[in-house]
């Protein structure tokens, strides 16, 4: 289980980083474009059931230089259905040029020293303020 969710947060880290300028209705929802200039700003979408227990926390090593902002949204399903997961979505916009590591971790929140999944991403900001995930850790 831990190395199932390891690996598909990796998979939609490389292939769900696109230009957006602000949270979308749905994790689907393609991004937005606008006419001045955006710089690259990273999306993450990471499975979740917080119904077990387990979510995900986000920690900044410097959050001077990257802003994260975050939304669960729950799997459509049958109406009174219990126990639906559903998607975590995590924006990065960069605030100021440098280099810091983020690192995601989904635990319970009485087991914090014990995750089920970590990884940690190595993130750039240039001087245009795009950010880059040049660097990943899984634990």
């Amino acid at each position: 289980m831990k190395r199932l969710l390891t690996v598909i947060a990796l998979l939609v880290v490389l292939t769900a980083a696109v230009i957006g300028a602000g949270a979308p209705t749905h994790p689907a929802e393609p991004a937005r474009q606008e006419a001045a200039f955006v710089p690259n700003q990273v999306d993450l979408y990471l499975p979740s059931n917080p119904t077990t227990g387990y979510a995900w926390v986000c920690e900044v090593e410097d959050a001077s230089l990257v802003a994260v902002r975050d939304q669960f949204f729950e799997d459509s399903g049958e109406l009174g259905f219990v126990g639906v997961g559903g998607t975590h979505w995590f924006h990065l916009s960069g605030l100021r040029p440098g280099t810091t590591s983020v690192t995601f971790r989904y635990l319970r929140s009485w087991e914090p020293d014990t995750p089920a999944a970590q990884t940690t991403y190595r993130i750039s900001v240039d001087e245009r303020l795009n950010v880059l995930i040049w660097g990943v850790e899984v634990a």
